[in-house]
C-alpha cells in the first residue's frame, strides 16, 4: 500500500516529548513536516523546517488555516484544558485532514483511570470525541505508552531517587505496570503514522517492559552497587495525600495519582498493558528492550 500519511504537522515539538517524536518523525525519512508554534514560543528548529506560529490561545480561524493541507496532526501539547483539544480537532475536520493523534502517549484512559486522575478523564473525552467525528473522515490514533520509564527515574517521577539512593514502594510492590522509555514511545508516534491503515481509529499500547517496583528496585540496587533506603506506603494512604494537595498540571498531587494507577493492588486501573494482551510493539516494529540494560544507563547517565 502506498504510504497515505505525507504531510505532517507537529504540535507541541518543543516540548519534553515533543522534541522526541519530532526527531522520531524526521528519522523516518517519508514525511513532510511541518510545526505548529505559539506566538510566544522560544522552542528553534532547523531553517529547513516550516514553522507556522499563531496566537498562543489557539484561535479556530488560525488553527483551520494552519491545518489546510495537512493529512495528519500529531498533538503533544499539555492535555488541559481539553477545551483546546476539541477546538483542535474541529479545525482538523474543516481543514480536511485525515489523521489526528491526540496528547495521549500515557497510560490507559480506562473508566477507572479517569475516575481517579481527573486528567486522563479529560483525555477520555478527547477520545470520545474523535470517535464521534469519524463519519465526518478524520480518522484518530490513540497512542499509551504508560509513564516514560527513563526520563521518570532520572527526574525521580516514579519515586526512584537517583542522587541519594531513596524509593518510595507503595502496597506490597508487586503489581505490574507497563512502561515505555521516552524514545521507543516516540518511534511508536512515527510508526503509527507509517501503518496508517492498520492503526486507524484505535488506540494502541506500547511498553518497554512490564514490571513491578521491585524489579526496578533491584534492578536500581544491582546497577549503583548499593543498598537503597526504602520507605513504604499505602495506596489508600496516598491517595488521601494526593486528594489534600494541588493536583495542576506538573504538581506533585497529579504526579501521586498518576503513581497510583499504576502501584497501586487493591483496584486495577488498566496499567497492565501485557496482562490484557493489548500490545502493539511487534505489529510497529519497535526495539525489544530490556529493564536491566535500561536502568544501567539511566544510572551511568545521571548527572546530580
Amino acid at each position: 500500500m502506498a504510504q497515505s500519511i505525507k504531510n505532517v504537522m507537529a504540535m507541541g515539538a518543543g516540548g519534553l516529548f515533543g522534541t522526541h517524536v519530532f526527531a522520531a518523525l524526521q528519522k523516518e525519512g517519508c514525511f513532510n513536516l511541518t510545526v505548529l508554534s505559539r506566538r510566544s514560543s522560544k522552542s528553534k528548529f532547523p531553517s529547513d523546517v516550516t514553522v507556522i506560529h499563531i496566537d498562543d490561545d489557539y484561535p479556530s480561524d488560525q488553527l483551520v488555516e494552519a491545518f489546510k493541507g495537512q493529512d495528519a496532526l500529531v498533538s503533544t501539547i499539555p492535555g488541559r484544558p481539553y477545551s483546546v483539544h476539541l477546538r483542535m480537532i474541529d479545525a482538523a475536520i474543516e481543514a480536511g485532514v485525515k489523521r489526528f493523534i491526540p496528547s495521549e502517549y500515557g497510560n490507559n484512559t480506562c473508566s477507572a483511570a479517569a475516575e481517579l486522575v481527573p486528567l486522563y478523564g479529560d483525555k477520555a473525552k478527547v477520545l470520545d470525541y474523535l470517535r464521534e467525528k469519524e463519519h465526518t473522515g478524520l480518522s484518530w490514533t490513540a497512542i499509551h505508552a504508560g509513564q516514560f520509564f527513563d526520563w521518570g527515574l532520572d527526574d525521580g517521577w516514579l519515586d526512584y531517587h537517583l542522587k541519594d539512593n531513596r524509593a518510595v514502594v507503595y502496597d506490597s510492590g508487586d503489581t505490574r505496570w507497563s512502561t515505555t522509555t521516552i524514545g521507543t514511545a516516540a518511534l511508536a508516534v512515527a510508526r503509527v503514522l507509517v501503518n496508517a491503515a492498520s492503526t486507524k481509529n484505535r488506540p494502541i499500547f506500547v511498553a518497554s517492559f512490564t514490571v513491578s517496583q521491585r524489579q526496578v528496585l533491584e534492578a536500581l540496587e544491582k546497577a549503583t552497587g548499593a543498598k537503597w533506603d526504602v520507605a513504604t506506603m499505602t495506596s489508600a494512604e496516598a491517595i488521601k495525600k494526593a486528594k489534600e494537595m494541588d493536583n495542576a498540571d506538573y504538581s506533585e498531587g497529579l504526579k501521586l495519582l498518576i503513581l497510583m494507577l499504576m502501584y497501586a493492588d487493591d483496584v486495577d486501573r488498566g496499567a497492565n498493558f501485557e496482562k490484557d494482551a493489548l500490545l502493539c510493539n511487534e505489529t510497529l516494529g519497535l526495539p525489544v528492550e530490556d529493564l536491566a540494560e535500561v536502568v544501567q544507563r539511566v544510572v551511568k547517565n545521571f548527572k546530580v
